[in-house]
């Protein structure tokens, strides 16, 4: 009995090593929202952050991020012509190129994503490779 207890806590070990933890680090970048044409996030860091959507650039403030929580709980306010909208989110990083996020605006946040309230957005992080070509 001993040997199994101490044979599962040994492979329980190894897997929380191996398990990447998530950060803001892994987030910074530019994100295409996919089906969009000219929307993106880019999240320089956590005191510059511009959202591009439906031709309009706007700036997260108040960032509040919880990775604590799974999905991660991404929450900021942004400003409109005629206000200031609050926003809370749900975001989940899929490798090092893919973010799925559900925002919730003017509406409580759903602890799990959900198509019964909130937008869901696709994003692919861009490539910042530069391409070079050959010159004669």
């Amino acid at each position: 009995m001993k040997k199994l207890v101490l044979a599962a806590a040994c492979i329980l070990f190894s897997i929380a090593g191996f398990t990447q933890v998530k950060k803001f680090g892994d987030m910074v970048g530019r994100w295409e929202i996919a089906g969009e044409q000219n929307a993106l996030l880019e999240i320089v860091d956590s005191a510059t952050i511009t959202l591009t959507y439906m031709g309009e650039t706007r700036q997260i403030t108040n960032l509040k991020m919880d990775f604590s929580k799974s999905p991660y709980w991404f929450d900021f306010t942004t400003k409109d012509s005629a206000s200031v909208i609050q926003v809370k989110s749900l975001v989940e990083i899929f490798g090092d190129n893919m973010l799925k996020w559900q925002l919730f605006i003017d509406e409580e946040r759903s602890p799990y994503f959900t198509a019964s309230k909130g937008e869901i957005l696709y994003l692919k992080k861009r490539s910042t490779a530069v391409t070079a070509t050959a010159s004669n």
